[in-house]
């Protein structure tokens, strides 16, 4: 336990450049309204946590959308972190905390475990492994996690980010 601290420490200090808590890193918002098309002024209602997913030196985003969520949980997006801001990378419905980042990697990236619950899902953790273009679109039809996984696991801490 102590060893996975000392990573999710050396994440948040260390990468990418931008500074621990010091608000919504520069791009974030702007990648995150692209998303809706264009069609609002500011960002949705948003959380975030910053991790490095591809192992390249630099900080991804996991973003909840929190405006948009429904009973079986929000829709997540992830962002590659680049030298300009963010691009995305993929998004995925109906997901919930915790959300945690496995030492597994798939096609480079690290796999995500999910909190699925809601609409008569079985309660649990599952597994978004990248498929080497985008995650898997809809977290219930996912493998579950075993307990070994989720123990192995380190759960992302997420901040908020712009508000309508």
């Amino acid at each position: 336990m102590r060893h996975l601290a000392l990573i999710a420490l050396l994440v948040i200090a260390g990468s990418a450049g931008w500074p621990a808590f010091a608000g919504v890193p520069p791009g974030l918002a702007e990648a995150v309204r692209a998303q809706t098309h264009g069609r609002e002024i500011v960002a949705p209602s948003f959380k975030f946590a910053l991790v490095d997913l591809n192992d390249d030196g630099v900080l991804d985003a996991v973003v909840l959308i929190t405006d948009r969520c429904g009973s079986g949980g929000c829709n997540m997006l992830i962002l590659r972190g680049t030298a300009g801001g963010f691009t995305v990378v993929s998004g995925s419905t109906i997901t919930n905390e915790p959300i945690k980042v496995s030492p597994e990697l798939h096609h480079g990236w690290h796999t995500l475990l999910v909190s699925v619950r809601g609409g008569g899902v079985q309660p649990g953790l599952v597994l978004m492994r990248f498929n080497g273009t985008k995650f898997p679109l809809n977290p219930t039809v996912q493998p579950r996690a075993t307990q070994a996984q989720a123990d192995s696991a380190t759960a992302l801490v997420f901040q908020n980010g712009a508000t309508p």
